[in-house]
């Protein structure tokens, strides 16, 4: 009997969470589905978040996307099987620990407290669990990262005697959030098959990076001509036209607006 042949990775220390104000130019992330590198290590000058990783307790941690509800609300029009998919579900709650000294600029826990105690208040969020990369390691280009813009609500004091204090700040979804997003340039390099001449009557698959990463998944394709090559989800294509037609394949990244452009023209 064979085994899976692979290697769990522990979540201690390798997941990252930035947390900072939703307000372009002063802190949080100008584009949500962009996230830069400046601003997540506040090096940007007056742009920038916090790294709260290590105010950040596991208990009660729940924050995340989840899959959208469906909804069945027939009007007496309605057939009654009538259902829709909800709004984007994501959120959920943050278990924070308190600080020994409020109003401390000098201790996390009371940076944190700060920014997070005001209910209603807009926060963006960033999360970034990619491999082995230790909590310590700052962010930079080509990271994989989920970002969040949320509303913060009520808080619970979750904690009993003997353990430590912490309150959970529950996260509401409040305008986007873009999973799996890469730290940096969104510019797409394109992987072209092994075999340069586009044969009519072959198949194959198109790749992309972006940042460095692999990123074929979250890209569309499209064609010129579907008469010349046909293209579907995934970067796979069906070459159909006759020697010497040309077409052009389209990969986009639709979230951050980037495209790139390979030129196809067929052989015998």
């Amino acid at each position: 009997m064979s085994t899976l042949d692979f290697e769990k990775t522990p979540s201690d220390s390798n997941i990252g969470v930035w947390l900072g104000p939703t307000a372009t130019g002063v802190l949080g992330i100008t584009d949500i589905n962009i996230p830069l590198a400046a601003e997540l290590n506040n090096t940007g000058g007056t742009s920038g978040m916090i790294k709260a990783s290590q105010s950040i307790s596991w208990n009660d941690f729940d924050f995340g996307t989840q899959a959208s509800e469906t909804l069945n609300e027939p009007s007496l029009a309605d057939a009654a099987t009538y259902e829709e998919f909800g709004q984007s579900n994501y959120g959920g709650g943050i278990s924070f620990y308190y600080p020994e000294e409020y109003d401390d600029n000098s201790n996390l826990h009371s940076i944190i407290y700060d920014l997070t105690d005001i209910p209603g208040e807009k926060q963006d969020i960033a999360i970034r669990v990619d491999g082995a990369t230790d909590v310590s390691v700052a962010a930079a280009d080509g990271d994989f990262v989920h970002t969040y813009r949320v509303q913060g609500e009520g808080e619970q004091n979750p904690f009993t005697p003997g353990e430590s204090k912490r309150r959970t700040v529950n996260f509401i979804p409040k305008s986007s959030f873009a999973h799996y997003t890469i730290v940096g340039s969104h510019a797409i390099t394109a992987v072209p098959k092994a075999v340069t001449p586009w044969k009519t009557l072959t198949t194959g698959r198109l790749r992309a990076s972006v940042g460095g990463r692999d990123y074929t998944n979250a890209l569309s394709f499209t064609t010129t001509n579907a008469a010349v090559v046909d293209v579907y989800p995934g970067g796979f294509y069906r070459v159909t036209g006759a020697a010497a037609a040309t077409a052009t394949i389209n990969i986009t990244d639709t979230r951050a607006g980037t495209t790139v452009a390979v030129a196809v023209t067929v052989t015998a």
